[in-house]
């Protein structure tokens, strides 16, 4: 009996520990995060279970992919903590990571690498920021889903400087890297032409669905495009032109397809597309602008806009035209009906006349 006691005490003990641990992790786990992309420059942090501000304190938050974080290195490592603050109309914490104290070593910023990344929240006393004392983690390692990429057209931007087919600045996922000095990334790249007028307009009105459509129409081309490449640079700026190779042609469209060199798995895949307008430069270099859809102007032989005249054909040079009023056919058809008629009727009468004479 001894024994059967001595192994309910230690079960009663294991089940005891488990119910404390459960609790702590229960109180863990009703705090949320929801990370989603901002602008250019910066991901949205949104914090729900999280508990109103202590007054004398400041609050913080990291994304990395480490799960060894101290307090300290929030002062330490305070280039990737960005400050968050608490919403009193949806009492929510909310942070951009744009805020963060420098940009250059923050590259959870982007979430380009391939990994889990863990958020963590500190809260140090107002006096102890600047030295570093009495920062305390009160949330973390807490998993954080990878937000969704940004929109098609926003995540590899390839801009060219206005009167020069040089200098392409290049904006890779959510981070400027004119701005933010970044490890080199190899960015492969196919060049083609739109000739869909309806996906054209369809891009000038910025419909909802259109750069999927982009999309779709530069991978079926692919096969018959040759692949390119460069490497981002570490200022963002080129100094060559990426497309001098390429037959550009005024008054034309061109799209580049983009993707982002995974490095053997190192990091997420990206994949994006931008449409151009095609430009050739008083130095005769060739470059894309800004994309703008201008409708067509249609000509007749004799230099008429047919679109100012209605569409309609000017018939005054035209030999097949006649140079007399003719007959129309229905005034003629009426005339035959109607002489046709007139001699049943008379033909009618002569027979009745007829037959009356003999009667008589």
């Amino acid at each position: 009996m001894r024994i059967h006691k001595k192994i309910f005490l230690v079960l009663l003990f294991i089940l005891f520990t488990i119910g404390i641990g459960g609790y702590v992790s229960a109180a863990n786990e009703n705090i949320t995060y929801k990370a989603e992309y901002n602008d250019s420059r910066s991901y949205k942090l949104t914090i729900t279970g999280l508990e109103a501000p202590e007054e004398g304190y400041n609050y913080y938050a990291m994304i990395c992919q480490e799960t060894n974080v101290t307090g300290s290195d929030f002062f330490t490592l305070g280039t990737k903590a960005f400050s968050i603050k608490y919403n009193t109309d949806t009492n929510t914490w909310e942070g951009d990571t744009s805020t963060a104290h420098d940009g250059i070593t923050k590259m959870y910023g982007a979430f380009e690498k391939a990994g889990q990344y863990y958020a963590y929240i500190a809260r140090a006393s107002e006096s102890g920021v600047s030295s570093g004392a009495g920062y305390e983690i009160i949330d973390g390692p807490t998993e954080i889903e990878t937000p969704d990429l940004p929109p098609l057209g926003e995540r590899i931007s390839i801009n060219t400087s206005a009167g020069s087919g040089t200098n392409y600045s290049i904006k890779v996922n959510a981070i400027n890297t004119m701005l933010y000095g970044r490890v080199q990334r190899t960015i492969n790249f196919y060049v083609g032409e739109v000739t869909d007028t309806d996906l054209l307009k369809k891009l000038s009105k910025e419909g909802e669905d259109a750069y999927d459509e982009l999309m779709a129409y530069a991978k079926q081309q692919v096969p018959n495009l040759k692949q390119d490449s460069f490497q981002d640079t570490t200022t963002g700026v080129l100094d060559y032109n990426i497309v001098a190779d390429y037959p550009i042609e005024e008054g034309k469209y061109y799209f580049i397809y983009s993707i982002l060199d995974n490095e053997n798995g190192t990091y997420n895949d990206v994949e994006d597309i931008e449409i151009y307008n095609g430009q050739v430069y008083s130095t005769g270099e060739a470059g894309l602008t800004t994309f703008k859809y201008t409708e067509p102007e249609i000509t007749t032989p004799d230099g008429n806009n047919t679109n100012t005249q209605n569409n309609q054909v000017n018939r005054n040079n035209d030999n097949t035209t006649a140079g007399k009023i003719l007959p129309k056919a229905g005034s003629s058809l009426m005339i035959i009906v109607g002489i046709v008629i007139f001699i049943i009727i008379t033909v009618g009468l002569y027979i009745k006349n007829k037959q009356y004479k003999g009667i008589k």
